[in-house]
């Protein structure tokens, strides 16, 4: 581009194409006027500045030296709005129109939300490093990844359930997943709050298992407007020692013996689906709930109490397991047994006559060391043998017994049958 300063008109030349200034003087002042042609017509652009003009001169020149005529034909604001749209486009390869066409569309699309924003979150879940992978695989993979560390068969059943309601509900890549996708998942299920937290946890570990293997960006919190909810302590409820006879007395030979593990050792039921006969007999007298069988991970020896050695005496054991079975029927089974109490009670006393037993949740252990601080006075040791701390022990079971209700449920028995000889008092 060449111009020839301090004459008038002043030529402004871009390849083949030369647009000319000229400068008036007016009553009103100076002012300069950029004359090209539109084809055989005459164009003027009026100009308050001698740098304006060269701008204005510049500009209509490279546009009519590339042949962008309509460019040319601008004024003002929309050339200006024109201009900078190419500039943005160029490194693009894109036109102008295009460009237009598909934002319009992805607007639409988009609703309230902006392109940016849409951009910004395909980037964070479909960037550099990030591999599309399905729920369901996902979950699977994770399943046997677990299975190879060798966790329980519990931890798996529960990762099963909880994993596999995420899965049904998203049959998507782990990538395409939204934030407000999963709150609004949470919202429709219809769980009290511990069991809804646990599924929070749950579906983390699997969000955190799908970033170690990239299929989600690291710094990524899907959960952030997923709100925990408030859990309140439930009520220590407990057994009579009359209800427990009862119980008892109606459950299976297979039943019963599991049942007395939790009402007179606290052992929980999670516990007992990986307990071992060779656990109750390693150690005369105890039960060893080795680390990799405890809910806690921690190993702990509870006494065998004399009644409690009778009730395991009556036990089947047709397998090295106490209960090879699968958990929901542990559960269901222990349900029957007070089902089948009430039953009998109803059949001997009459309808109106028979006092209904009421399952209460987590009754049996609630039972067992509530029964056992009041029978020893031993807030440590009670402790030790449930898995709890002292602090626990003391805040929801301390003065829920007396002493002689303690007594009374420790000697609640099986009915003699001969040639029964109890685990832990046999002779060496």
């Amino acid at each position: 581009m060449k111009t020839k300063a301090a004459e008038f008109p002043m030529s402004i030349r871009v390849g083949s194409v030369t647009v000319k200034i000229y400068r008036e003087e007016k009553a009103a002042g100076t002012y300069y006027r950029v004359g090209y042609y539109l084809g055989a017509k005459r164009c003027w652009l009026h100009c308050a500045t001698l740098d304006e003009a060269k701008k204005e001169a510049a500009a209509k020149a490279a546009q009519l030296s590339r042949g962008d005529v309509d460019a040319a034909q601008l004024t003002g604001r929309d050339r200006l709005v024109y201009g900078r749209a190419l500039e943005a486009l160029r490194p693009t390869g894109a036109t102008l129109d295009s460009a237009a066409i598909e934002y319009a569309e992805a607007r639409k699309l988009l609703g309230a939300h902006s392109l940016i924003e849409a951009v910004r979150f395909y980037i964070r879940h479909h960037g550099q490093g990030i591999r599309a992978k399905s729920v369901s695989e996902g979950v699977e993979e994770m399943i046997a990844a677990k299975k190879i560390k060798g966790v329980s068969e519990l931890y798996l059943a529960d990762l099963l359930y909880r994993l596999g309601a995420f899965r049904d509900a998203f049959k998507c890549d782990v990538n395409t997943i939204a934030p407000d996708d999963l709150r609004d998942w949470f919202a429709t299920l219809k769980l009290a709050p511990r069991s809804f937290n646990n599924f929070v946890r749950t579906v983390g570990t699997f969000l955190s298992f799908a970033k170690s293997n990239g299929w989600l960006a690291k710094d990524l919190d899907l959960l952030a407007s997923v709100e925990r909810r408030k859990e309140k302590a439930a009520p220590v409820e407990i057994f009579s020692p009359e209800e427990l006879a009862s119980i008892l007395s109606h459950a299976s030979h297979a039943v019963a013996p599991c049942m007395a593990l939790t009402a007179f050792a606290g052992v929980r039921s999670e516990e007992i689906l990986r307990l071992k006969w060779s656990d109750l007999e390693r150690r005369r007298g105890f039960i060893e709930v080795a680390a990799d069988r405890a809910k806690t991970a921690q190993r702990r020896l509870v006494p065998i109490t004399p009644n409690l050695a009778e009730w395991l005496a009556t036990a089947p054991r047709k397998d090295a397991r106490v209960w090879p079975h699968s958990k929901p029927y542990l559960f269901e089974s222990f349900r029957n047994a007070v089902k089948a109490a009430n039953a009998a009670a109803k059949k001997s006393a009459g309808a109106t006559a028979a006092a209904k037993i009421v399952w209460k949740t987590n009754a049996l252990r609630h039972s067992f060391i509530t029964y056992r601080l009041a029978d020893i006075q031993d807030t440590n040791r009670v402790a030790l043998e449930a898995g709890n701390s002292p602090g626990m022990i003391f805040k929801h079971y301390r003065e829920l017994a007396t002493p002689e209700q303690g007594k009374t449920w420790f000697s609640v028995r099986p009915q003699k049958a001969e040639n029964i000889v109890p685990i832990g008092e046999a002779a060496a």
